[in-house]
């Protein structure tokens, strides 16, 4: 199975979705992620854990 590029999406409520277009207006006020992956499931944890990096990385700054 080849990868592929995907749209992560994590809306404000903290759910996960993804297969849309970056440019979506469903996405509006949704952090996006595009990843490399062979399937939906990896695709997201990826994007999870960018997304708490990113987090780590806020923390470690603000502190």
């Amino acid at each position: 199975m080849q990868n592929r590029i995907w749209v992560i999406v994590r809306f404000p409520n903290g759910s996960w979705s993804g297969g849309g277009r970056a440019d979506d207006p469903d996405y509006a006020n949704c952090e996006i992620f595009k990843v490399s992956a062979q399937s939906y499931e990896q695709a997201r944890k990826k994007a999870q854990g960018q997304r708490r990096a990113q987090q780590r990385k806020l923390q470690q700054t603000a502190s």
